[in-house]
């Protein structure tokens, strides 16, 4: 008896961590990582080679926007000299927070794998080239130019059930930033 209700219990507590297909149900998790990869290459690669996420044009045209939001800075983990900035096309899924010379764009809810690997062909299309004896499965970093600079990007993805893992979406992010 005493087993049936601690395997009743576990069941109970799954819901809690299992994930959804999508954080929004207006957006598929495969939309949701083209809107990642575009976000990489159209916002933070020419942010930061650059003056910023506010001097590109995705911002004048309302593509992305500031916001002070306190759940959203917060599950982008956004530091107080950090500006959070919300990928209108993607509003509440991907999301980018910046400060001088660093921009990182994070997606919640695609799958890791197939995420990471539509950012990379982004990215190689604009030439960056993955970093030899850098590849590790959920992690992958490139290096390319733009604007005349050597930029580098990161992309890392963590799944729900991952050590330190506490969301119960997975979450992508690329930390983009000119390398010296």
């Amino acid at each position: 008896m005493r087993t049936l209700a601690i395997v009743a219990l576990m069941l109970a507590a799954a819901p809690a961590y299992a994930q959804r297909s999508a954080v929004s149900a207006e957006l598929s998790p495969e939309m949701a990582g083209a809107v990642f990869a575009r976000t990489v290459m159209d916002v933070c690669v020419p942010a930061v080679s650059g003056a910023g996420v506010s001097s590109l044009g995705a911002a004048r045209a309302g593509r992305v926007s500031p916001t002070q939001d306190a759940v959203m800075r917060r599950q982008a983990g956004a530091e107080a000299d950090e500006t959070v900035w919300d990928v209108v096309e993607a509003k509440g899924v991907v999301t980018v927070r910046e400060k001088a010379g660093r921009c990182i764009v994070s997606v919640y809810g695609p799958a890791s794998g197939p995420t990471i690997m539509g950012a990379m062909q982004a990215l190689g299309g604009a030439g960056f080239e993955p970093m030899a004896g850098k590849a590790d499965g959920f992690v992958q970093t490139l290096l390319g130019s733009h604007g005349g600079k050597r930029v580098n990007v990161q992309l890392v993805g963590s799944d729900p059930g991952a050590v330190g893992h506490q969301s119960r979406f997975t979450v992508v992010t690329a930390t983009v930033f000119v390398a010296q």
